[in-house]
């Protein structure tokens, strides 16, 4: 099917800035919808050269990235420090896709490696296990690529988010998304989702260091941790899914998405997930050894807003929005 110009179009611009996610300031999100009116790449490199040079001038960025870079072996710190915040520029351009304007445009960019474990048949359905590790929108890539999944995860919002040319991978059939900053509260009923969708044979893209949920087991990493949480595992042991392991990370301008050999299927006692602590850990450890500079979650880490207590909020007026350290905010 071909889109005409119209219909790509994105939503008036009053829209999309009332759509504003509670992570990113006003001025970024500002510099986003405008820098989108540009052509691919060039909004892109310019956000993350605006990150870079953040990172340059502003001391309480600059420190975690250089205490990042310092704890990678044969790595120089500053220029390490430098491209890993540039990064994390790239990451919130890919995430709103800025100066992408069709699905087709985004396919052309990316390479799949291990795609026989992604087309392998599973009666009970597939777990994508996927990590805050590289570029955003994995899902969004392999379901343009031909592979159809629902997404488990936060909601996506921007100027190219709100066009019809992207509406399909909003729907809510494959969208199990939270409204904007109520990820702790929804988790529960879009897992039971989730499982209905894997009792269908269906297949599933969740986050193994999730924002949200009970907390599996830690992997310790030069310089940072990653916390897995349980929702992935608790869709497991509930479906007996199969779980594959997905890593993506940038080589130049394209995306390379790897699927990794499914985690073992036999069921065992396990409530510490002891048995994939060591896989996952060993692919967590091997990423970070090869891409230091793609790892920007593990250095700059997101928090999420707390639901308002009733009793202390009794007028029901929304809380200011919580400000953080994250380098969603430039400034």
């Amino acid at each position: 099917m071909t889109l005409d110009a119209e219909s790509c179009a994105p939503a008036g611009l009053r829209r999309v800035w009332s759509d504003r996610p509670w992570l990113y300031s006003s001025p970024l999100w500002a510099l986003i919808l405008a820098l989108d009116f540009l052509r691919w790449p060039w909004g892109e490199d310019i956000l993350a050269g605006l990150f870079w040079l953040v990172g340059l001038v502003r001391a309480r960025r600059r420190r975690p990235a250089i205490a990042w870079a310092k704890a990678q072996p044969n790595r120089r710190p500053w220029p390490l420090a430098l491209v890993l915040c540039g990064f994390r520029g790239r990451w919130v351009a890919r995430s709103t896709l800025v100066g992408v304007r069709r699905p087709a445009d985004l396919g052309r960019r990316v390479v799949i490696r291990g795609e026989e474990h992604l087309m392998a048949p599973a009666p009970q359905g597939t777990i994508l296990l996927g990590f805050h590790l590289g570029p955003p929108n994995a899902d969004v890539a392999l379901r343009i690529l031909g592979h159809p999944m629902a997404w488990l995860g936060s909601a996506r919002k921007s100027r190219a988010w709100a066009s019809p040319a992207w509406a399909p991978f909003l729907a809510s059939r494959e969208n199990l998304s939270p409204p904007d900053g109520d990820a702790e509260w929804f988790w529960a009923g879009h897992l039971y989702r989730a499982r209905r969708i894997l009792l269908e044979g269906r297949t599933i893209f969740v986050m193994a260091d999730s924002l949200v949920g009970r907390e599996l087991f830690a992997v310790t990493l030069p310089g940072g941790v990653m916390t897995v949480r349980s929702g992935w595992f608790t869709l497991w042991r509930q479906t007996g899914a199969r779980v594959v392991p997905v890593t993506t990370h940038l080589d130049g301008r394209m995306q390379v998405i790897s699927a990794h050999p499914p985690l073992p299927v036999e069921r065992t006692d396990q409530s510490d997930a002891g048995a994939y602590r060591s896989i996952l850990s060993g692919l967590a450890e091997d990423y970070v050894r090869r891409f230091p500079e793609q790892c920007p979650a593990l250095v700059f880490p997101t928090r999420t807003r707390r639901r308002p207590d009733p009793a202390r909020n009794p007028s029901g007026v929304r809380p200011p929005r919580e400000q953080h350290p994250s380098l969603h905010r430039p400034g």
